[in-house]
């Protein structure tokens, strides 16, 4: 599950992108309560632990609403065809 084993790392990738997109549905709650959900989802995929600033900021993200995005590879469909928040890329 290393670099030097890119198969097993793929693999270790999608399923973690898999209970990452399980749990899109905790959007608007408080990210305490989604990092619990990813912590729980994590183990029971069987996956390693987590640094825990990853899982923090991971929580957040999902909380508002964010698409978080493992690797390359494991880009959700849905994600090319967003456009940017104006909001938050504003130019000055």
């Amino acid at each position: 599950m290393t670099e030097s084993d890119p198969e097993g790392l793929d693999q270790v990738q999608r399923r973690l992108q898999d209970v990452i997109g399980s749990l899109r549905h905790l959007q608007g709650e408080r990210p305490s309560t989604v990092r619990e959900q990813l912590e729980r989802g994590i183990a029971e995929a069987g996956l390693p632990e987590q640094p825990g600033s990853w899982l923090r900021d991971c929580a957040a993200e999902i909380a508002a609403g964010r698409v978080v995005v493992i690797g390359p590879k494991e880009i959700p469909e849905e994600v090319e065809h967003l456009e940017p928040d104006p909001e938050q890329h504003a130019t000055s």
